[in-house]
C-alpha cells in the first residue's frame, strides 16, 4: 500500500504491515515505531508517503505540535533531502528535515546540506542484562534504590492485560493522578492522556506488555512496552509515584527487564528525552549502551 509522493495518506491502523514493511531492515528507531506513531496521533495530522523508496512521515512536533517531516531510508537520499526540503519550502514551511535516523545519511552530501546532530532525539538505548541487576559503580545509585525499595515496601508484580476494560480504567486513574501531582500544562497532560488511551485501544493488535508494581495491593506504577523483532524492545510509556515509594522507578523498569529478558529481548529503546533536563537526568542515569542518533537537515548557506 505505497502512496507516492507528494500525496500524503492520513495514518490509520491499516497501515501498520506497510510501514513496519519499511520500517524492518532498520534499527527500531522511536519516531518511525508504528505503535508509537499511533498513539501520539492525537491531532490526527501523522500521514506518510514514499518517496525513492524511502518511507517519509509528516509528524506533529512533539512539544509544539507543528508539522515535521522526516524519512527512513537508505536509497538515494541525497535526492530525497533535495525534493522534500524544497516541498516544505513550497508549502511555507521551514525547510528543515528533524528526527532523521543515522541510517537516512548514506549518501546525503555535507558540501549541499547543513547536517545537525540532535541529541534532544536521540533513542537511549538500555542494555537489559545491566537492568537485571544493576551491576557496577555507575549504576551503584540505581542498585541502592532497588535495595531500599525492596526493604521498605512489600510488593507485588504482575502482567497487565492491557485489554481488560478494567485495567484500563486503573491505568488512566493512576495517569491522572500522577498528573495531578505533576501540575502540568493542560496541553501536555491532555496529549499524553490521549497517546496512552489510543495505545490501550491497540494494546490488542500489538499484544503490548504490561507491568504493573503493586504495594499493599494497590498500583505503584507501570510500564507498557512492545516487544520488536529481534533483540529489541521498546518502552512506550511508564508512570509511578516516587513521592509514595522511594526508588519505585528503579525497581520498576528492573522488574520490567526481567520479563522482556525471559522474552528474549536484549536491548531496550527507552525512547528520547526531548531535551527536557528531567527526562535527560532519569534516562542518563540508566547509562545506555549506546544511541540511537538522529539528525537536522537544511540547505547549505552559500
Amino acid at each position: 500500500m505505497e502512496h507516492a509522493f507528494p500525496h500524503f495518506e492520513p495514518l490509520s491502523l491499516d497501515h501498520c504491515g506497510h510501514i513496519e514493511s519499511m520500517t524492518a531492515r532498520f534499527h527500531p528507531y522511536s519516531d518511525f515505531n508504528f505503535t508509537s506513531l499511533f498513539s501520539w496521533n492525537t491531532n490526527n495530522l501523522v500521514a506518510h508517503s514514499v518517496l525513492d523508496g524511502n518511507l517519509v512521515v509528516r509528524f506533529a512536533d512533539y512539544l509544539t505540535g507543528e508539522p515535521v517531516y522526516s524519512f527512513l531510508g537508505d536509497t538515494n537520499t541525497d535526492t530525497t533531502a533535495q525534493t522534500l526540503l524544497q516541498y516544505m519550502k513550497n508549502e511555507g514551511l521551514k525547510s528543515e528535515i528533524r528526527l532523521l535516523p543515522e541510517s537516512s545519511l548514506g549518501s546525503i552530501h555535507p558540501d549541499k546540506f547543513q547536517i545537525t546532530e540532535d541529541p534532544d532525539n536521540h533513542d537511549y538505548i538500555l542494555s537489559i542484562d545491566r537492568l537485571l541487576q544493576f551491576h557496577g559503580s555507575r549504576l551503584k545509585p540505581n542498585r541502592n534504590l532497588v535495595t531500599r525499595f525492596k526493604k521498605s515496601y512489600q510488593s507485588s508484580t504482575r502482567l497487565l492485560d492491557l485489554t481488560d476494560p478494567s485495567t484500563k480504567k486503573m491505568l488512566i486513574e493512576f495517569f491522572l493522578a500522577w498528573a495531578k501531582r505533576k501540575d502540568l500544562p493542560d496541553e501536555q497532560i491532555e496529549n499524553e492522556f490521549n497517546a496512552m488511551s489510543r495505545a490501550l485501544e491497540f494494546a490488542s493488535v500489538k499484544k503490548l506488555l504490561g507491568v504493573g508494581i503493586f504495594v499493599e495491593n494497590e498500583l505503584a506504577g507501570f510500564t507498557i512496552c512492545e516487544r520488536l523483532a529481534g533483540p529489541y524492545a521498546m518502552l512506550h510509556f511508564e508512570k509511578a509515584d516516587p513521592s509514595r515509594c522511594v526508588g519505585i522507578y528503579q525497581y520498576l523498569i528492573q522488574e520490567t527487564a526481567k520479563i522482556l529478558a525471559a522474552g528474549g529481548c536484549q536491548l531496550l529503546n527507552y525512547q528520547q528525552d526531548l531535551g527536557l533536563p528531567g527526562l535527560r537526568m532519569c534516562k542518563k542515569g540508566f547509562h545506555p549502551a549506546h544511541y540511537l542518533r538522529k539528525y537536522r537537515i537544511s540547505w547549505l548557506d552559500k
